[in-house]
């Protein structure tokens, strides 16, 4: 929800200088997202304490458009924002994540990284949805709360197991999801 995602930026920029940018992009230029709450491609975050300069690196597609990407192995984060998406005829919610590259050592990078997620952890609600796992922000909960349905980070198909799987999440108690 954006609400949740102004939070967690909010809290990353604070703390360092933070730029929020795409990851992938048809352009090699590394500019900052207009409106990051509203975007749904993953963004990268990029700390400028921990790498002063950031460029995208050309991927040649055979038979394809070419396109710029942030290379996974700078210190940098990737972002997959959650988005909302009505499934089976209801609103839904799919998953969204941080994500670090830790392959190889770059001073100060797991410890950016283990501040934002102890924002998460304390800002946050952990999911009991053994199936998704992760934690759900503040609006995203409410929103549940009043009957949204909370998916993985893809859009799964209308099975009978996914099915079962939504239906379950407001079946006893919507004060946690189940």
């Amino acid at each position: 929800m954006p609400e949740d995602m102004k939070s967690f930026l909010d809290y990353a920029q604070r703390q360092d200088p933070v730029v929020i940018t795409l990851k992938a992009s048809d352009s090699p230029e590394v500019t900052p997202v207009p409106d990051p709450l509203t975007e749904s491609r993953v963004i990268t975050l990029w700390n400028k304490r921990l790498l002063g300069t950031l460029e995208r690196k050309l991927i040649k597609r055979p038979g394809g458009n070419d396109y710029y990407r942030i290379d996974d192995s700078l210190p940098t984060l990737e972002l997959s924002p959650s988005q909302r998406r009505e499934w089976n005829g209801a609103p839904a919610l799919l998953q969204g994540r941080v994500y670090g590259f830790f392959d190889k050592p770059f001073l100060g990078y797991e410890e950016w990284y283990d501040s934002l997620a102890r924002f998460i952890r304390a800002n946050f609600r952990k999911s009991s949805l053994k199936l998704l796992g992760g934690y759900i922000g503040p609006q995203a909960f409410k929103w549940f709360q009043n009957g949204g349905a909370l998916l993985p980070m893809f859009e799964p198909p209308p099975t009978s197991e996914w099915m079962s799987f939504v239906q379950s999440q407001h079946s006893v108690d919507s004060s946690t999801p189940k």
